[in-house]
């Protein structure tokens, strides 16, 4: 803990910077897919570089994919334990999943973001917590808060 009260972390892995924060596409994506808006999310991954123009893709089973990862921010409260994590990595692990997991591509930019926001979910996990995510998110997320609402 810093003597102001928050917390500081000290990451002597890749670094990279955000001077504008997170980038708006991931809030604005993460909505649609809480709302169920699988053409558009699909449409907003392969703008982002995620699925490949060369790629077909069933939107829906995109979407369906993707959902389970995004439970934390469903719902107004999320409890992140053990168990979640682990059903999730055995689910992304089933070969029956891998139809749509290998049809994906992380572009370099958001490698870090993928990493430190699974690192996060797993510290969440040891910690055994439930707070109001989905509020955190809005509050934080650029594109993330309904239309209407301000960050």
């Amino acid at each position: 803990m810093l003597p102001d009260g928050r917390l500081g972390v000290l990451d002597f892995g890749a670094v990279d910077q955000l001077p504008g924060g997170l980038p708006a596409p991931i809030g604005k994506l993460a909505r649609l897919a809480i709302e169920g808006g699988a053409e558009e999310v699909l449409a907003g991954l392969r703008e982002e570089g995620f699925v490949r123009p060369s790629v077909t893709i069933d939107a829906q089973n995109l979407l369906d994919y993707l959902l389970p990862l995004l439970e934390p921010i469903r719902n107004e409260e999320f409890h992140f334990r053990r168990a979640w994590l682990r059903a999730e990595a055995m689910r992304l692990a089933d070969l029956r999943q891998a139809t749509v997991g290998m049809k994906l591509n992380l572009p370099p930019a958001y490698l870090l973001i993928h990493r430190v926001t699974l690192g996060v979910m797993g510290v969440l996990c040891q910690l055994d917590c439930t707070a109001p995510f989905r509020a955190e998110c809005e509050r934080w997320v650029p594109g993330f808060a309904p239309v209407g609402r301000h960050q």
